[in-house]
């Protein structure tokens, strides 16, 4: 019989992502499961192949922190919305690659299930990297639910 103790929920904040969460959620109340919320963001740092003085390099570390001070919030609200509805809910703001650190706290933390939405990324960069859905599918430590958002 499979338990789910540990379920991991992954967020962009997209459409997409939101519609993921009702499914985190009811899985998280079937299992009795501590819901992890997460939120992986990269450095916005376009410029990052040019030098740069200093100065500049010191205003991207400033959006970077602004950014993930901004991220936690908006998770932390994820949480208390449905405090309600489930026992234990933690989150936690990630910074480097998703796929990567989505699987590194899926490993760290025990995670039984990840959740996260399936993203459409078009053209030349999905061919060339595929999609973080699926890099976290071909790497995870645990079972991966992909949730396709519903077409209107």
């Amino acid at each position: 019989m499979v338990v789910y103790r540990n379920i991991l929920y992954c967020t962009d904040f997209s459409e997409s992502a939101r519609a993921a969460l009702p499914f985190a959620i009811d899985m998280a109340k079937k299992y009795g499961a501590v819901l992890h919320l997460v939120h992986v963001y990269q450095d916005p740092d376009p410029l990052s192949e040019f030098e740069m003085s200093s100065n500049i390099k010191m205003d991207w570390i400033r959006v970077a922190q602004a950014l993930g001070t901004e991220m936690e919030g908006r998770l932390k609200k994820i949480c208390s919305d449905i405090g309600q509805e489930l026992s234990t809910c933690q989150y936690r703001v990630l910074r480097g690659k998703p796929y990567l650190e989505i699987v590194r706290y899926a490993r760290e933390n025990a995670m039984d299930l990840i959740i996260l939405a399936s993203h459409g990324l078009s053209g030349l960069e999905h061919v060339l990297f595929g999609s973080t859905a699926e890099r976290v599918l071909r790497e995870s430590p645990c079972h991966v639910l992909v949730i396709k958002k519903e077409k209107k």
